[in-house]
């Protein structure tokens, strides 16, 4: 029964400010957009060796 409460609790919580959830969006969007980056970037390095190889 104690689980029930607590997570009913959570339910009820306030939230943090608006503000902080703002800088918490675009910390995600940026770690997203990095993440994104780096596999488009590694997969380009990854065709030009692939090219070099064939053409060599």
């Amino acid at each position: 029964m104690n689980i029930l409460q607590y997570i009913r609790m959570l339910k009820y919580r306030k939230r943090g400010s608006p503000i902080l959830e703002e800088i918490l969006l675009i910390g995600i969007a940026v770690l997203i957009f990095v993440i994104i980056f780096g596999i488009v970037a590694s997969l380009l390095d990854w065709t030009e060796s692939g090219i070099k190889d064939f053409f060599s």
